[in-house]
């Protein structure tokens, strides 16, 4: 039986596609790997695309066109290494009958450590403690709040939400979510409470985002709903900055009232000059909550597991839907 063909966007030493996850690649089809460090030029990849019948891509190597996917007569699959799967013309390749799967459930236990590690930097007052110790010689935290017994709410109840209300189980938290999408019983099947967003955002100390960015959550968290946190709450966002409206958000924290932990900006790199820097109420990390070794390893056996479950004719385990499209970033 021919083996099917399938082009790598990714650099050859892209990180998430690991060597041996290539070598197994090869072991059920004809790879085409485009060669070299840098991302693919558009006219490179409508080239190579052209007889394939399946197609890798991720942040490394650069965006699909509907040129591209049109030229390519045979493709029947593209894996996106990551979660977002904007750069593959989601609608169009499905509407086209070609699959898509991506890995992003390969950077949920990585970003959910994240989140509850912000959690605790910014109740604990961590940075500054470190920062005093290395300039001062010595510094207590300007104000202290334990992680546990506290009320916490999450906005958005996807992977990385659930595993968070895994890892602040000893932490014996009351957990409320507000998602329109999931239901009441699988919420409190995992050991949390569906409410409203006004709910979640009134009675929670910390508040932690975990939606999408779509055409729905844009700037939904706006200066009406931050000034709804209690007095000494913390918002943390490890998701997407535009699910924040940023004006308000600097305003508030100007206030003083409440905190921040962001790992997500509205442009990035962060500009020098943007007055979040200067919010010593602020904890300001570079976006990258998910890059760890580990991500990386997991993102690389998933797209070469799923992809030889396709070939195979075998169920695709990270199979993106149309109907998931719409929560997707």
């Amino acid at each position: 039986m021919k083996k099917p063909k399938i082009y790598i966007a990714l650099p050859e030493g892209d990180a998430n596609l690991q060597a041996e996850d290539r070598v197994r690649l090869r072991e059920f089809a004809d790879i085409v790997q485009h060669p070299g460090e840098r991302a693919p030029a558009d006219d490179e990849k409508r080239e190579a695309c052209r007889d394939v019948d399946g197609i890798i891509i991720g942040r490394s190597g650069g965006w699909l066109t509907r040129e591209i996917i049109d030229g390519a007569e045979r493709l029947q699959v593209v894996g996106v290494v990551g979660g977002s799967v904007g750069q593959a013309e989601p609608e169009y390749l499905l509407g086209k009958g070609i699959a898509l799967v991506n890995t992003g459930w390969a950077m949920a236990p990585a970003v959910a450590e994240f989140t509850v590690a912000m959690m605790l930097c910014g109740l604990r007052d961590i940075p500054y403690m470190i920062s005093a110790m290395k300039t001062d010689g010595w510094g207590r935290a300007r104000r202290a709040l334990d992680l546990t017994g506290k009320i916490v709410g999450l906005i958005g109840f996807g992977m990385i939400a659930r595993r968070v209300v895994e890892l602040l189980q000893p932490f014996r938290n009351e957990i409320r979510v507000f998602d329109p999408y999931v239901s009441g019983e699988d919420v409190k099947a995992r050991g949390a409470t569906l409410a409203t967003l006004d709910e979640v955002l009134a009675h929670s100390l910390v508040v932690s985002i975990h939606a999408g960015l779509t055409d729905e959550t844009r700037g939904m968290i706006g200066a009406r709903e931050l000034g709804l946190i209690p007095d000494g709450g913390l918002l943390v966002n490890t998701a997407r900055a535009g699910v924040v409206d940023e004006n308000a958000l600097v305003a508030e924290l100007k206030r003083g009232r409440i905190r921040a932990a962001l790992n997500v900006f509205w442009k990035e790199p962060l500009p020098l000059d943007h007055p979040l820097r200067g919010l010593d109420n602020a904890i300001l990390t570079p976006h990258g909550g998910g890059l760890t070794e580990d991500t990386m390893l997991r993102h690389s056996r998933s797209i070469a597991d799923d992809l030889r479950r396709f070939f195979a004719g075998e169920p695709v385990q990270n199979l993106v839907t149309r109907e998931m499209l719409g929560r997707m970033t």
